[in-house]
């Protein structure tokens, strides 16, 4: 399958969808047919990980391979069999209120979707990709013929420990990911990448459904192998928003949520006032650092900044002095230093070989 086909699949209607499209349902219907087992008389082709097979089911949302309970009010998406799941949203229908047993990726492939998650409403725009937490809470409002979703589902084993710690585990924004990709966290966190202008993640998503829909028995191993290129290029990324949970402070203070806070202050950030906003003494929240990451929150604050400062040098044609002053080192010397310290070349060398390294 190539990218051609691969749009012609996505942007096909399916039958549920042609009787959909000039369909208005209530919210009760929708959650009666949702909860409703799969029966083969009344099927209808939904794209799926298992190579573009069509599976009948009377769900009006999901694949037969998914199926749902109720707890509470709120619906739960359980997947069955497969560890890791690939299907397209269906069309002008809602999706109600849920949550998963697993991990759960979206990715805006055209058009616009509504989301009301955790009960703040969102509208997302093609390019734009989520990640979510077990247990996050959220809806999909009825799309239409333009709007193109991609649902992806894993299971814990599905990834392995490679990509978890070695890939993920290295920034601020990596161990954010790793914690969701594990279920290390129990807190309702997400994550929201904007990624329109980035052709490498979108090719890369390309190949991921090419292999998942184009061939009768999909490669878990080169999904896997797009996945961890896909997940390195949204670490590369500084267009993205961190979403954690609101709720009271608990005396068990999430670590996360300090690399969060930290992540997304970074330039301005000290020790006094990050314990200030976790409504913590200086000393006890350098110490739970401390204790997690074996560095100092200064070590971890520049680390950050110097991140940064290499990322601007291989994105941007801005001055090393301009670079410099923004992270907050006037002194142009010691920032010479402490880059060399940490990338073993100058600024100006770095930037150098990144440029080679493009060009080649």
């Amino acid at each position: 399958m190539d990218y051609d086909e691969l749009d012609r699949m996505l942007f096909e209607l399916t039958e549920i969808e042609m009787k959909l499209k000039d369909t208005e349902l209530t919210d009760e219907t929708i959650r009666k047919r949702i909860l409703t087992p799969p029966l083969p008389e009344e099927g209808f082709p939904v794209p799926s990980n298992a190579g573009g097979a069509t599976t009948p089911s009377t769900a009006i949302t999901h694949p037969s391979i998914y199926h749902y309970t109720l707890e509470g009010d709120v619906l739960r998406l359980n997947v069955t069999g497969d560890i890791f799941a690939i299907s397209r949203h269906t069309r002008f229908v809602k999706m109600l209120n849920h949550t998963h047993n697993l991990f759960e990726m979206n990715y805006i492939y055209s058009g616009t979707f509504y989301q009301e998650i955790q009960g703040e409403r969102f509208e997302l725009q093609e390019g734009d990709l989520i990640i979510l937490n077990k247990n996050v809470e959220h809806a999909i409002e009825k799309c239409g013929e333009n709007d193109i979703l991609i649902n992806f589902l894993a299971k814990n084993e599905f990834f392995d420990s490679s990509i978890i710690y070695n890939i993920l585990g290295d920034t601020i924004l990596g161990k954010t990911m790793a914690s969701i990709i594990a279920d290390a966290s129990r807190e309702k966190n997400f994550l929201l990448f904007h990624t329109a202008n980035n052709w490498q993640i979108r090719q890369t998503i390309q190949n991921i459904l090419c292999e998942s829909f184009g061939s009768k028995q999909a490669n878990r191993e080169i999904i896997k192998s797009y996945l961890t290129i896909l997940f390195s290029r949204l670490l590369e990324s500084e267009s993205y928003e961190m979403f954690l949970n609101d709720g009271a402070k608990k005396s068990n203070i999430s670590v996360i949520e300090i690399f969060a806070y930290i992540n997304n202050h970074y330039l301005n950030a000290t020790l006094e006032q990050t314990a200030a906003h976790f409504r913590y003494s200086a000393a006890h929240l350098g110490r739970i650092i401390k204790n997690v990451t074996g560095k100092t929150f200064s070590a971890l604050v520049q680390e950050q900044k110097f991140m940064h400062a290499a990322l601007q040098l291989k994105l941007t044609n801005r001055t090393v002095e301009d670079i410099s002053k923004e992270i907050g080192y006037n002194n142009l010397s010691f920032f010479y230093k402490k880059f060399h310290s940490l990338y073993g070349v100058t600024p100006k060398e770095y930037r150098r070989r990144v440029m080679q390294s493009d060009g080649s």
